[in-house]
């Protein structure tokens, strides 16, 4: 068993902590357990992680063997603040394909995650016309998935807003307040 400590610091740019770091390394490693502690130095805040961990041997698996670059068109329809919503659904997916002892892409690529946080589906219905997910995938898990895609982030195309409904009659406008 190996140690291995990573400290970041908290980016109000991306509005958390970047966990890139911590995603490159755990790639290519068995992990143990990871332990959290966070600290605020000069009111900077701080988060270090503790990862026990195996490396996996590279012949041990073929996955693992070095390659060109991986494509990943996807990563570039997401904008930076894009990446926080995107994460968020992937570490859903991750801890849900636990769940079910199936491997993550097969309940969602990154493409179709991507695709979500670009459209920002309101609904079944929206969820829907993305490329990849259909009926099964939408009765199974589109409820959690607009749960957590409507978090309150704005979407990255501008979309205009209705305006409020005005009152026709603005004398009865005193009447909607009394019991």
């Amino acid at each position: 068993m190996l140690v291995k400590i990573i400290s970041v610091t908290f980016n109000s740019a991306y509005g958390g902590f970047d966990d890139t770091e911590l995603r490159n390394f755990i790639k290519d490693i068995e992990v143990i357990s990871i332990t959290d502690h966070m600290f605020v130095r000069n009111e900077i805040p701080y988060l270090t992680l503790i990862v026990k961990y195996f490396p996996l041997r590279r012949e041990a698996n073929p996955k693992l063997a070095p390659q060109g670059k991986r494509d990943e068109p996807w990563r570039q329809n997401l904008s930076e603040t894009d990446m926080g919503l995107f994460n968020l659904l992937r570490d859903w997916r991750s801890k849900q394909s636990k769940k079910e002892g199936l491997p993550p892409y097969v309940l969602f690529t990154n493409k179709e995650l991507a695709q979500i946080v670009k459209d920002r589906p309101q609904s079944l219905a929206d969820l829907a016309k993305i490329d990849g997910i259909g009926k099964a995938k939408i009765e199974k898990y589109g409820t959690a998935i607009l749960d957590i895609s409507n978090v309150g982030i704005p979407p990255s195309s501008t979309t205009p807003v209705p305006a409020p409904i005005a009152n026709p009659n603005p004398e009865t406008q005193d009447d909607l307040f009394k019991d």
